[in-house]
């Protein structure tokens, strides 16, 4: 049965889309029409404004501009003089919201969702990016209030969804959340973010769908090393007596090293899974020593690649490599009961 909980992420930042200006009103239907340019020079938006200063529209269009060039506050000076021109913009005034929140003004973000809701208390994405900061706070029955209002409004809201599937992941939900990022898909196929929610939920619970989520994920992203590496924590942690998921585990994990040859992590992994599953020394060896020259302080592949030497019969190795890891984490246990035990059988 699935249960158990895990810890809440969240990213609320939208990119706003780039409107271009353009004052051509030709048809494009003839094919000698040339497409129309989105401007790129901040002097023509800021003559937009000296023509008409009154129009919320200029300082808005000034505003993307400024946000395609990632220039935030000037950004959000022209959004405040947009909406003071013009309060029942709400669109425009949610992605202020998103913008402050995105420059870590959270009681400036809260502010301005809230103000929508004031004027519009049906705007979903108000409502949802509310929710999030609900759960951030761990404010839940506020957050599944604002989740439910919304999807009355519109029941394939697969944001919202996702977003009811966190909440009870964070309470403890495991069921529910399940079945809340099973619904995702069934909304939106190409949620890549919820098949690694369903994969990492069904893992915890030690059931092989996980692996149907995790590849899924994968035929989404091919590239995603965050579904190859679910996968592969998962073969390797569920491994079978013929080896056949070690080595599945292992071809994954080279995987991982052909995208991004610097991942430490996978590294360390291939040498974990030939130290405790395979009892093949020399090559956990080979991969913890890998591992510690992509991370010279990784304490944990220092203390491993010592395991792997004292099986080995190289004790004095064994030793080194446990008084490094010490070095860079003077208080990791494991490597000082391992050294006290290396020092014991060398007297």
């Amino acid at each position: 049965m699935l249960k158990g909980s895990t810890v809440f992420g969240m990213g609320l930042l939208a990119a706003v889309a780039i409107a271009g200006c353009d004052g051509d009103t030709r048809s494009a239907e003839t094919a000698e029409d040339p497409p129309l340019a989105i401007p790129d020079s901040l002097a023509w938006f800021n003559d937009q404004v000296i023509a008409a200063p009154e129009s919320p529209a200029v300082y808005l269009d000034r505003g993307k501009f400024f946000l395609r060039g990632e220039q935030s506050g000037a950004a959000i000076s022209d959004y405040e003089r947009a909406l003071a021109l013009d309060s029942t913009l709400v669109d425009d005034r949610h992605a202020l919201g998103e913008l402050r929140f995105g420059i870590q003004d959270f009681e400036g973000a809260v502010r301005e969702w809230e103000s929508v809701l004031d004027t519009d208390s049906e705007h979903v994405p108000s409502l949802l990016s509310l929710a999030r900061v609900d759960l951030l706070l761990r404010s839940y029955d506020p957050a599944l209030k604002r989740i439910n209002d919304a999807l009355r409004l519109d029941s394939r809201l697969d944001d919202a969804y996702f977003l009811k599937g966190r909440l009870y992941m964070e309470t403890g939900d495991t069921i529910k959340a399940a079945s809340s990022f099973q619904t995702v898909v069934e909304v939106a196929p190409e949620r890549y973010d919820a098949y690694i929610q369903l994969g990492m939920l069904y893992a915890a619970a030690h059931d092989d769908l996980a692996l149907e989520f995790f590849k899924t994920a994968r035929n989404l992203k091919p590239n995603s090393i965050e579904a190859i590496y679910d996968e592969a924590m998962f073969l390797q942690e569920h491994g079978d007596a013929e080896g056949r998921r070690y080595a599945d585990a292992l071809a994954l994990y080279d995987l991982i090293l052909t995208l991004d040859a610097t991942n430490a992590s996978a590294a360390f992994n291939k040498g974990f899974v030939h130290l405790e599953y395979l009892s093949q020394y020399d090559s956990a060896a080979f991969w913890f020593g890998t591992a510690i020259d992509l991370l010279p302080y990784y304490h944990q592949a220092h203390f491993n690649k010592g395991l792997a030497l004292e099986s080995m019969g190289d004790p004095q190795g064994a030793l080194d490599a446990y008084n490094t890891a010490l070095s860079f984490a003077p208080a990791f246990t494991p490597a000082a009961l391992a050294k006290g035990r290396v020092i014991e059988s060398m007297r």
